[in-house]
């Protein structure tokens, strides 16, 4: 951890730093992960594990709304940009998944696919904001849980934890959205 990093992370007002870098990863679309933040803010505060694990889901899944909100409000204008057929297959696949936004919410917060992106076609298909929310948060806690849980148990070490096995739990958590898409299990 960086000198800077360390000192950011240990003001008093870290926590909440932390949770505005959560909000800004899920509601606009930059390139920011927020897992190291929560790392280093678990590594400088030990036994605030539970605390930023909660900051940092409540927040992220609070900018997933707000980009589901913005895209909603103005995707007559993001539709307008697409081809005629475009814009008509759209519409199709629109009409036939606008159902499914709590399984978009739960992969776009799991899996290393752009939670931001997620939230911006699940607000483009109109799809029901709270089934996006619910899923939203199941798979940002579950996420944050467990990347929460291997800092406190592994510190550091933790990162190399997650950067070894996230294709593995990605394909596991695609595997089985596909599973109940295609089957309804």
């Amino acid at each position: 951890m960086t000198h800077s990093l360390r000192d950011l992370l240990t003001h008093r007002y870290s926590l909440s730093i932390l949770g505005l870098i959560s909000f800004a990863e899920s509601a606009l679309p930059v390139p920011i992960i927020t897992d190291p933040f929560m790392v280093a803010y678990i590594i400088a505060h030990r036994s605030k594990v539970i605390v930023g694990v909660l900051v940092t889901t409540i927040t992220s899944v609070a900018g997933g709304a707000a980009a589901y909100l913005v895209a909603r409000f103005f995707s007559e204008g993001i539709l307008d940009l697409l081809s005629p057929e475009t814009a008509a297959e759209f519409a199709r696949l629109a009409s036939t998944y606008a159902e499914s936004v709590s399984l978009l919410g739960f992969l776009g917060a799991i899996t290393p696919v752009p939670f931001t992106l997620a939230a911006v076609v699940a607000g483009i298909l109109h799809g029901n904001i709270i089934a996006f929310i619910v899923g939203a948060f199941i798979g940002r806690i579950i996420r944050y849980g467990i990347t929460g849980y291997l800092t406190y148990t592994f510190g550091q070490a933790a990162l190399a934890i997650a950067e070894r096995n996230i294709w593995p739990i990605t394909l596991t958590a695609v595997g089985a959205a596909l599973l109940y898409v295609l089957f309804g299990m």
